[in-house]
């Protein structure tokens, strides 16, 4: 699934990002487009609670597709 995190800014915000998405889904692959903005997970958690996790971690989340 995809989130655009328009406020994804750098290498740590991506880091935050993968950090929060991992301690609810450890397995969780995470692809980050800066440049774009976009987020791409593999996991099988709900998009609904990645992108709580996101959020939690103060980041702006807008699904993607």
């Amino acid at each position: 699934m995809r989130f655009s995190i328009p406020d994804m800014m750098c290498n740590g915000c991506v880091n935050s990002i993968t950090r929060a998405v991992q301690a609810i889904d450890p397995k969780a692959q995470v692809a980050a487009d800066l440049a774009a903005h976009m987020v791409e997970i593999e996991s099988g958690q709900p998009a609904e609670k990645l992108a709580a996790a996101i959020s939690d971690a103060g980041f702006t989340v807008a699904s993607a597709g």
